[in-house]
């Protein structure tokens, strides 16, 4: 699990992290984690990193607190479980705004920190089944498959279309299609997955999407999508 603890007492800081390593060891959790001693340091060097998992923010860090850094990074789109940690529990309305897990008040006790890390972890494995893993390594993205509008082969490379983004790699598509299986995912023709939760009107010839683009159906598709489509729709 990818962990960021920003905290800007060094002391503080080097205590949190010493607890996180040990509950890791202790539960059996592979860890990856990095701290930072202030909101800036965050932003500028966490940009380039593979998503946390875990972001452990103080509140009263000097120039730009912990609250803040969280409004900020839920703005960019960031998902991870927020931990805030406080000397007064103030800011516990504020906190819903950016869908903090819950605060823990100073001085951190490791069966406290331990008992949430614990639930932390379980939901994200439930969680991490509804998402298509993208890249291996450092360099992995996490995309949420209700995200994901379509994909499509063209040539060596698998293109993903999503909701306000595209991402392309070269792959084999028939390889990256198992993902998907038993999914809201229908197969218009070969190459071309659509899902049918971004799906708005179907014809014997166009399957019509809530981006206002237009896929083709293949011959011979049409019944099949349509009693998937009403399927789909009458389940959800």
């Amino acid at each position: 699990m990818r962990i960021a603890i920003c905290e800007d007492e060094k002391v503080v800081l080097d205590f949190e992290s010493s607890l996180v390593t040990q509950w890791a060891a202790g539960a059996g959790c592979p860890l990856e984690l990095d701290t930072y001693i202030s909101a800036e340091q965050f932003l500028f060097e966490s940009e380039d990193k593979a998503p946390y998992d875990v972001l452990i923010f103080d509140i009263q860090m000097k120039n730009m607190n912990g609250m803040e850094l969280a409004k900020k990074l839920r703005a960019r789109g960031c998902d991870a479980v927020i931990i805030f940690i406080t000397g007064v529990p103030d800011y516990a309305i504020e906190g819903y705004e950016v869908g903090a897990v819950r605060y823990i008040l100073k001085p951190v006790k490791a069966e406290v920190l331990n008992a949430l890390l614990d639930t932390v972890r379980a939901e994200r494995q439930k969680k991490a089944e509804d998402y298509f893993v993208l890249g291996q390594g450092a360099d992995v993205e996490r995309i949420n498959f209700d995200k994901i509008i379509y994909i499509e082969a063209r040539g060596h490379y698998v293109y993903l279309k999503g909701k306000g983004f595209e991402r392309e790699w070269k792959a084999s598509f028939s390889e990256t299609s198992l993902a998907f299986d038993g999914r809201s995912f229908f197969c218009l023709r070969r190459g071309l997955l659509v899902n049918l939760s971004h799906v708005t009107r179907i014809t014997r010839t166009d399957c019509m999407l809530d981006n206002e683009e237009v896929l083709p159906v293949a011959r011979g598709v049409y019944k099949e999508l349509n009693e998937a489509f009403i399927s789909f729709f009458k389940n959800n």
